[in-house]
């Protein structure tokens, strides 16, 4: 048991857990870290991390210098190197360089037996030059390195780089010419409105001058009992039909059981008379009114008499029933 006791302390006291979450093995006080210690492969050519205890990862140390005039490699001790490529391909007469580019070019050329090259040489596409006391020419290369143009020299204003054509004749697609390849690309155009409530196509055979065509989708659920609707910036909506009114009291409001659909119509307040005349108001609704039979005669009383359709005028009584007033009708003169 004491033994025990002693290796359990001397574990603790030689290992911790640092900051990081990482097992540090050595004494409290520091020591070797337990992740650089597992995790260094000693190679220039990796660069080694540490995802806790027992996982390394070793990824690759990127080299690529992106020049084609360039070998690039990696040694272990010392790391990545870039030496320059050798384009001599032994051929005297050949003409050797590098474009990054492209890498090697190996331009042939012809001698003369002239040690002199003509001073009147106006082609520019031949370039002449002096090699070994003898008179040497090459075709001058027109090459731009864009595969999306073809390539001349033409004797009297040198090199031309004519854009390659890449229409399909056809107006529902956008042409192009890929950077990369020098392969057409044939791109079809967006005929999208950003309309929910249209169906968006392109047709190659108008002649309007517009090719995109935009119809109009129908949103019918085959359902009588929703309505149906469409909004550009959601779609199709299907409500159910438990109401159609359309807050307007001078219509009937009601759902059409074979559309689907609501349906109005103006609501008929009643049958006019001599006594009583109809209209509706979209705020009340149905209102009655009667027409003046006002005769200007203070002295009757007038009104709208619905047994005989006329207007009647009763004479007023003005006995007060005191005996001590005299009552007699008075009319303004």
């Amino acid at each position: 048991m004491f033994k025990q006791s002693i290796i359990l302390i001397l574990f603790i006291s030689f290992s911790i857990i640092n900051v990081n979450g990482q097992l540090s093995i050595g004494s409290i006080g520091g020591g070797l870290n337990y992740c650089q210690q597992t995790c260094n492969s000693r190679d220039k050519c990796y660069i080694d991390t540490c995802g806790g205890i027992g996982q390394c990862f070793s990824n690759p140390v990127n080299c690529n210098s992106n020049d084609k005039c360039i070998v690039d490699s990696c040694h272990p001790v010392t790391g990545c190197s870039h030496t320059p490529k050798t384009c001599n391909d032994s051929n005297p007469f050949t003409l050797d360089s590098c474009d990054s580019r492209v890498g090697c070019i190996n331009i042939p050329f012809t001698c003369s037996n002239e040690s002199t090259c003509p001073t009147n040489n106006t082609n520019p596409c031949v370039t002449q030059f002096i090699n070994n006391g003898k008179c040497c020419e090459y075709s001058t290369s027109c090459d731009d390195f864009n595969p999306c143009t073809v390539d001349s020299c033409s004797n009297s204003t040198g090199c031309t780089h004519t854009p390659v054509v890449c229409n399909d004749n056809n107006p529902c697609t956008q042409d192009s010419c890929s950077a990369k390849t020098g392969a057409c690309v044939f791109t079809p155009i967006s005929c999208d409105d950003n309309n929910k409530c249209t169906l968006d196509s392109c047709n190659s055979n108008s002649t309007s001058g517009n090719n995109c065509v935009h119809t109009e989708i129908s949103c019918d659920d085959n359902n009588p009992n929703t309505i149906d609707t469409c909004q550009p910036n959601v779609g199709c909506i299907h409500h159910l039909a438990t109401t159609c009114d359309d807050n307007n009291r001078c219509t009937n409001d009601y759902v059409n059981t074979t559309t689907g659909q609501c349906e109005y119509s103006p609501k008929t307040c009643g049958t006019d008379t001599f006594c009583t005349r109809w209209s509706c108001d979209p705020v009340n609704g149905c209102t009655a009114s009667s027409p003046s039979c006002d005769d200007g005669n203070p002295c009757t009383l007038d009104f709208c008499d619905s047994s005989t359709q006329a207007c009647a005028h009763v004479q007023k009584n003005c006995n007060d029933n005191n005996r001590c007033t005299y009552d007699q009708f008075y009319l303004n003169p």
